[in-house]
Parts: structure tokens; sequence; C-alpha cells
């Protein structure tokens, strides 16, 4: 898409807002916001900006293939706050995903990872629990505790469990079974769990839309 180009007409769902922050469900495919590198492509940011026509700023982000909550601050000094907490870790994460196999009832995950293009490893914990096996697959939920890149697809694929639709880390003959429609990630950022900064009032946020 060109940058340039009229917004798509989808409306995309505001799931939480208040005086300083909004969530949003991000489908899958798309960024968090327009990357500096690769290609322009608007990312939810800037489409919520037209739907909304206010500016937005980040404080976080998903990958293009997750799908899920995203969540935004309405101003520069409410950015700066909602950033510190993602970045001190005081914000709950809870992903769903489908991977491969029978996994686990509940288990931790710490096998450490490299960085993103480097041999270098970092420590890095997933924390998951079963909710359900359907047709050789589990739907899992999952609190990661560190935020290491693509964190929770490689944890699962060290495990022999990669996630349903997944190109970089799974195998398509084992997954592909899954489908009956169309290929995606497995994948989805479905709450979000933090004391507000300015009202020190308990959040909790979630998204309602399927995985």
């Amino acid at each position: 898409m060109n940058p340039d180009s009229p917004a798509p007409s989808r409306k995309f769902k505001i799931i939480h807002r208040d005086s300083f922050c909004l969530a949003a469900h991000k489908p899958c495919g798309i960024p968090t916001y327009r990357e500096s590198r690769g290609g322009n492509a608007p990312g939810l940011k800037e489409l919520l900006e037209d739907q909304l026509n206010q500016r937005l700023f980040p404080v976080h982000r998903i990958d293009a293939d997750t799908s899920g909550l995203v969540l935004f601050a309405l101003d520069p000094k409410s950015a700066a706050a909602f950033t510190r907490l993602f970045k001190e870790h005081k914000v709950k994460k809870t992903y769903h995903a489908w991977c491969s196999g029978e996994v686990p009832a509940k288990g931790i995950i710490r096998t450490p990872l490299k960085k993103n293009k480097s041999v270098e490893t970092e420590s890095a914990r997933t924390d998951f629990s079963r909710v359900k096996t359907s047709k050789g697959f589990s739907l899992v939920e999952v609190h990661p505790h560190t935020g290491r890149f693509h964190q929770i697809r490689r944890h699962f694929e060290s495990m022999g469990h990669a996630l349903a639709g997944d190109p970089l880390y799974g195998n398509p003959d084992v997954w592909k079974p899954f489908f009956k429609g169309p290929v995606r990630l497995m994948l989805q950022a479905s709450m979000l769990e933090f004391i507000h900064p300015f009202s020190r009032k308990p959040v909790r946020i979630k998204t309602k839309e399927p995985l």
C-alpha cells in the first residue's frame, strides 16, 4: 500500500479507552506501526489515527503475524508512563496459541534464546498451561515473563510443539491439517493487566476476538 493512499475502509475494534490510553485489536498481517525499514505499508497506529482522527503514541508492539491487543497512549506524557510500565515488566501479558502435539498440562520454559542476528544468548522464561486438545493440536494459555525476539514461537519450537501456521519455526507438513481455511500464525495477545499509572487502579483489558 502506498503510504499516501486512503486508509482501508475496515474499522478496527477499540477494546478499552480512557483519558490516557486506548487498546485496539490488531488483526494478523499488519505491523503495530509503520516500519522505518522494509515496506512503507501503514501499521495499526497509522490506520487507527485515520479512523479516529487522533494522534496515537505506541508504547509496545506485537509482531505483524500475531493478532491481538495493542495499547497506545494518547499524549507524550502518558506514552512515557506506559512505556515505563512495559520496560519494567509491570504489565502482565496473556497470549493464547495453538501448537502441534499434546503439550503437558502446564509448564515453564526457560531455554535461553539467541539474540536476533547474534550468537549471544539471553535468559528467557515462558509459563504456559494447556486449555484443551483437538485432533493432535493443543490450545495453550501463555505468560511470557521476558520479551525476547519471537520468544513464544521459539520456546514452543524448542519443546517440539511449534505453533500452528508458523512458517519460520514450524513444519507446514505438520500443521497444515489444522487449517480448513486460510493459513495464519495461531498466536494472539489476548489480555493485558496492569496498575494504571495515573488512576492507580488495576486495569484488565481482554479481547473477545476468536483465535
